[in-house]
């Protein structure tokens, strides 16, 4: 599987779009993602909603809020969503394996001075040191 595929499954997007096109998903993240998408990168990360609402800039009371009534996520939180969601799909692309990417996605790493990578996602100076690490990885890059 593609990594873009991944990352709609990730997103449990998907279907919604068909064939992964990156302006279809420039409009979803745009026009916000649902609240199931929340649900499942929570998930995939094995992280409380709490947890994921810190994350992508938000309350869970908001979140709850916006479950009950069927909202969508708005444009930025949509956006940090999508981000991790990118990161997720890029370390299941380099480690081929989900539980092997989420270890290492919450394991401290020296190559990021000692920060598991899932702590630095809040924020896209953090997103793409992680991104960069993955790369150097799948290339044989000693990190």
């Amino acid at each position: 599987m593609s990594s873009s595929a991944q990352l709609l499954d990730i997103l449990g997007i998907g279907d919604s779009i068909g064939i992964a096109s990156t302006t279809k998903e420039a409009e979803l993240v745009r026009q916000g993602l649902p609240i199931e998408s929340f649900k499942r990168v929570a998930s995939y990360y094995q992280l409380s909603d709490a947890e994921m609402s810190k994350m992508v800039g938000t309350s869970v009371r908001t979140l709850v809020r916006h479950q009950k009534e069927q909202k969508p996520l708005n444009a930025t939180w949509s956006d940090r969503l999508y981000r991790l969601a990118r990161i997720a799909a890029q370390a299941q692309t380099v480690f081929e394996q989900p539980q092997t990417a989420i270890n290492w996605l919450k394991r401290p790493n020296r190559a990021l001075e000692g920060h598991a990578p899932v702590d630095l996602l809040d924020t896209d100076a953090g997103t793409q040191q992680v991104a960069e690490l993955l790369d150097r990885i799948e290339y044989g890059v000693y990190s």
